[in-house]
């Protein structure tokens, strides 16, 4: 009987640690807070998009529009070669939460069945994202 029930747990084990490696980015993902701040609806929400079978992202800072790549091992997230237009917007502050978090960014946890959230190298949250 022991023995069942160390399989049965170690089956559990096996089975929660693996889904939870496994984040689908693919798509628009509505970022809804930055830095535990959430972000107020604005005529240009920002976002990130995803393509998964290119390793690149594009998306929207609030104020300007960014585009780059990302790499995704697991739950390790990285971005590069990020580059956004250079006008100014409305809410300049929340374009540089958002463009801080994604040069700390180092990982990323799926919340919920349409939410991730984006930790930096301490395990800090910096984003939490919505796929839209």
């Amino acid at each position: 009987m022991k023995n069942l029930i160390r399989t049965a747990a170690a089956a559990l084990v096996l089975l929660f640690s693996s889904c939870a490696g496994n984040v689908d980015l693919n798509g628009k993902w509505e970022i809804v807070s930055v830095g535990g701040e959430t972000v107020e609806a604005t005529e240009t929400n920002p976002y990130l998009e995803f393509n998964t079978a290119d390793g690149k992202v594009h998306g929207h800072t609030g104020c300007n529009l960014m585009n780059g790549k990302f790499t995704l091992d697991g739950k390790k997230l990285s971005f590069s070669n990020m580059a956004t237009t250079m006008m100014a917007g409305p809410d300049m502050d929340l374009e540089r939460s958002v463009l801080d978090a994604i040069n700390s960014t180092a990982s990323v946890k799926k919340a919920s069945k349409d939410m991730v959230e984006v930790f930096d190298a301490d395990g800090n949250q910096l984003m939490e994202l919505r796929k839209k």
